[in-house]
């Protein structure tokens, strides 16, 4: 009886053992903020704790919610707990929920718990308006294509802060997207940077009249190149701000606010600084737009093909073109684009079929260059033997929609006269001096030779052609001189540096009595808004930056480079991450514990001090 009595306590006590480790593994979702407005985008982390890699679900199916994964999961250093990171954007307004989230690990299911949210329309104003053009609405496969993005607004610029501007394009699998090379831009009075897609966008800003209201519109474009055949909807592009209530922007129309910076850096649209109340919440939205892609003719096509599509001509200039054998020619290649010269490749000379068995073609060549509607290159080749006489006619091949054909676009030829190598070598000294015999080479390459010129004794007398003083003159005084600016710029920028290192020294000690005054705060708004403007002012005050337009991936790059650790930077990163998601919470804002968040953004900063240090 007593056997019975043990097997039977044995086999309870491993079964409540076996239900104590399963319950170890679960699945939890964390959100930043449960009140959002249609067309914003929030961070959702969720954390699965479970004894081997867990399956993640498919968020493609949520009707209430566009879900974007971002990190489709990674170990951390606890023990058997992964995290997986979504950006989740509200499709409808009311009342939503998020749906249990099922990951599957170790033949076990994990579910997150719902989370209920509540979305709210911003006003649309009428005042506002985003409209997106295409420069074609059919094109080829690799067929580039321009999309123009307008802002119009009788809005003050000024009196606009907080612009999270969503262009999903950016980030569309289907597309290559590529920057137009603009390079005027900066120059441009004109020039305003818009924050789209957590990057900065230079836009072109113009006013203009309707109805006798004053407009302002910034423009900005973007080349698409579309990587597979079919309709193509693009998606629309979305903007939300907050724009001053019509009292306050009527006070402040007509008055231009004074940046450190051009406005193209520094502007008020990057501020999420919205304490104070006396702004609204608008949101503007673009047009649909359809591209109908064709693939391209596979008769016909060369195999030198390399994806060029469009109209191209090539021109080749060569120097010198009286060489040696293995005596280096430089040839410049000129590809000249009718445009979208931003997509120019040209291959490698090595694909160049006449160039073969004539010419040693080295791997290097140097970063092509833009020019007007042209990339310019430059590479150098060397004749393997006296038989060369030109450098053939470089070729490239391009698929021209205009004429529906793939069509080759070569070079001229450029004479070329190739001689006899000659080696030369002469060694000892004095009486016991000899030569070695000169031996002609008729093809290889040799590296090192020069004429026998080059034996010949020239021996210069140092004054033999001036004056002693004006050679003295002329030898020293131009290092005197460069010594005195060299000096006093140093002192200058000795100067600079202490400024700038007693700010970085008092930067903690400012955060630490700035983060004192956050932990009396209530609500969340009010203390994510507040930790956000104490965090960037230690950053710019510590990293030498303007905290107006800090960005997290300047400042990653910073503390990646003074060694920060890993696990730091990603802690600092959910700050910045929760930070940003409380800029639109006013009227749906929670009570929330502030010395705890203060608490825990201070530990994160003072690992990051330690690291600075």
């Amino acid at each position: 009886m007593k056997l019975w009595k043990s097997i039977f306590l044995a086999g309870v006590v491993g079964l409540a053992a076996s239900a104590e480790v399963s319950t170890n593994f679960y699945a939890h979702i964390d959100v930043a903020k449960t009140n959002v407005f249609l067309g914003e985008v929030f961070p959702v982390n969720v954390i699965v704790k479970a004894p081997d890699f867990p399956e993640a679900p498919k968020t493609d199916a949520l009707e209430a919610f566009n879900v974007k994964p971002l990190n489709a999961g990674t170990k951390t250093s606890e023990a058997d707990t992964y995290v997986f990171q979504y950006s989740f954007r509200a499709k409808k307004e009311g009342l939503l929920t998020i749906p249990p989230l099922l990951f599957t690990a170790g033949g076990a299911d994990l579910s997150t718990e719902p989370v209920g949210m509540l979305a709210k329309k911003p006003q649309k104003s009428d005042r506002m308006s985003i409209v997106s053009t295409l420069s074609a609405t059919n094109c080829y496969v690799g067929e580039p294509v321009l999309l123009t993005t307008t802002w119009d607004s009788s809005y003050p610029l000024n009196a606009i802060k907080a612009v999270d501007f969503h262009f999903p394009v950016l980030h569309d699998k289907r597309f290559q997207t590529l920057e137009p090379y603009e390079p005027e831009k900066e120059k441009d009075t004109r020039t305003t940077g818009l924050p789209v897609y957590n990057t900065r966008v230079l836009a072109i800003q113009k006013s203009f009249m309707v109805d006798e209201v004053q407009y302002q519109s910034l423009s900005f474009n973007k080349i698409l190149i579309p990587k597979r055949s079919g309709t193509i909807e693009i998606p629309q592009s979305r903007l939300l701000c907050a724009a001053t209530r019509e009292s306050e922007s009527d006070a402040k129309r007509g008055r231009r606010t004074a940046f450190q910076y051009p406005a193209y850096f520094d502007n008020t649209f990057f501020d999420q600084n919205l304490t104070g109340g006396g702004y609204n919440r608008v949101y503007a939205e673009s047009n649909p737009l359809t591209l109908e892609v064709k693939p391209l003719p596979a008769e016909g096509r060369p195999p030198q093909f390399k994806g060029l599509i469009g109209s191209f001509t090539i021109d080749v200039q060569a120097e010198p073109l009286s060489v040696r054998v293995g005596e280096p020619v430089t040839l410049t290649v000129r590809i000249e684009s009718d445009r979208f010269m931003e997509t120019i490749n040209f291959p490698s000379l090595r694909y160049q079929p006449q160039l073969i068995n004539k010419f040693e073609i080295p791997d290097e060549r140097s970063l092509p260059e833009l020019a007007g509607k042209a990339k310019i290159s430059t590479q150098s080749i060397r004749p393997v033997s006296t038989t060369v006489s030109n450098i053939p006619p470089l070729e490239l091949v391009f698929f021209n929609p205009a004429s529906n054909a793939f069509m080759t676009a070569t070079s001229e030829p450029i004479p070329l006269t190739v001689s006899e190598a000659v080696l030369v070598a002469e060694y000892g000294t004095g009486e016991q001096q000899y030569r070695s015999r000169l031996k002609t080479v008729t093809d290889g390459i040799r590296h090192n030779y020069e004429n026998p010129d080059m034996l010949i004794s020239r021996k210069y007398a140092l004054f033999g052609w001036a004056h002693p003083i004006a050679v003295c003159t002329i030898v020293l005084v131009p290092p005197i001189l460069f010594g005195t600016i060299a000096l006093l710029a140093f002192f200058g920028k000795k100067k600079h540096n202490i400024r700038r290192t007693a700010k970085a020294a008092r930067a903690y000690r400012i955060y630490r009595k700035n983060a004192a005054a956050i932990a009396h705060l209530r609500t969340k708004s009010e203390i994510y808004m507040g930790l956000d403007q104490t965090l960037r002012a230690y950053l710019g005050d510590r990293l030498h930056k303007r905290p107006g337009a800090l960005t997290f991936r300047g400042v990653e790059k910073k503390l990646a480079a003074a060694g920060t650790d890993f696990q730091t930077v990603e802690k600092l990163e959910s700050v910045f991450e929760i930070c940003e998601a409380y800029r639109f919470t006013a009227g749906f804002d929670e009570n929330a514990d502030a010395k705890q968040i203060v608490h825990a953004a201070n530990r994160i900063v003072k690992a990051v001090e330690r690291n600075l240090k």
